[in-house]
């Protein structure tokens, strides 16, 4: 028995082994650009002045004086901040619902395209948005909306109505922004819901249809029951990320135009703007800091909340 036991443990070790070994590469570049950059973080709790020739961690830990949360204090005191954190989470909520509702939608409609061919095609028109940078989104959006050549001002000439100055206008973008950041990502987000919706038992369905049930009978009974764990997953993910917004879409859509700043100014781009423009390292890190330290609360209190609702297998979690 004791053999056997030994055999056993060595088999999986030995197993185990060659598993570590294929995600060595992965684990050092968490800990390259994950884990070692974090010492960063001392930033939000120094005042933080630099003296020329020195390193950086000396003059981090050594030329700084603490100072506690001061730099925290003065980002809830910061006039603007009320204004930052609604544009935040405004666009985040909506990305949340949206981001997870119309990629939804979608893969289930496509599960009912019956030509490959088409259906290859429509994949491939819905994913290539995801893999441009926004810089290019950006500039093909500002050929749109131009103020003297842009094409949505020559149509609107063209009907009678004058033309609009669109990076002048802040009224628009919260809309344009929204229908932007989904159209990016709603592709690829579609293919992780495809993937789970591919993966359930065909026989569910033909059971389904030999007992009279319809399209949306089967969405409501079998498909959305069979992908309520991938959901739950992605928004658990996701909520993590709620104080967190995607810099590209509003730094580099609205071309950082200072007459939109009141919509498109979110937390990633106030930080962005008092490390670059400031030179602000400690405000910047505290702002940052915060939003990972609540992302961090948000995560675990939405997988408790969620393990608790049910069970975990149901779940997925």
């Amino acid at each position: 028995m004791m053999k056997k036991g030994r055999k056993t443990y060595g088999r999986n070790r030995k197993h185990n082994g060659h598993l570590l070994m294929m995600s060595a590469p992965a684990i050092i570049w968490f800990v390259l650009f994950c884990y070692v950059p974090m010492f960063g973080a001392a930033f939000a709790f120094k005042n933080f002045t630099p003296k020329p020739g020195e390193s950086l961690v000396r003059n981090l830990f050594v030329n700084s004086r603490w100072c506690g949360f001061e730099n925290f204090s003065f980002l809830v005191r910061s006039s603007d901040m009320s204004n930052i954190l609604f544009n935040t989470l405004f666009y985040n909520v909506i990305f949340l619902v949206a981001g997870i509702a119309v990629p939804v939608v979608l893969a289930i409609l496509l599960t009912e395209i019956h030509g490959k061919r088409f259906l290859g095609v429509v994949q491939m028109v819905l994913l290539l948005p995801y893999f441009l940078s926004w810089v290019i989104v950006g500039y093909c959006l500002y050929g749109f909306l131009a103020t003297d050549e842009g094409l949505v001002n020559h149509v609107l000439k063209l009907l009678g109505s004058a033309g609009v100055q669109w990076y002048q206008s802040p009224k628009y973008w919260r809309g344009i922004l929204i229908a932007t950041g989904l159209w990016k990502s709603t592709g690829y987000s579609m293919v992780i819901y495809l993937c789970a919706i591919t993966s359930i038992d065909r026989t569910l369905y033909e059971s389904a249809s030999l007992d009279g049930a319809g399209f949306w009978d089967r969405v409501r009974y079998i498909t959305l029951p069979q992908l309520l764990p991938t959901i739950i997953t992605i928004f658990i993910l996701q909520i993590g990320s709620l104080l967190n917004s995607d810099f590209g879409l509003f730094y580099q859509v609205p071309l950082d135009s200072d007459s939109l700043a009141s919509v498109t100014q979110t937390l990633d781009v106030y930080v962005y703007k008092a490390l670059m423009q400031q030179a602000n390292f400690s405000y910047s890190s505290a702002a940052s800091f915060l939003q990972s330290f609540i992302g961090c609360i948000l995560l675990v209190t939405a997988h408790v909340i969620i393990s608790k609702m049910g069970d975990q297998d149901s779940v997925g979690v």
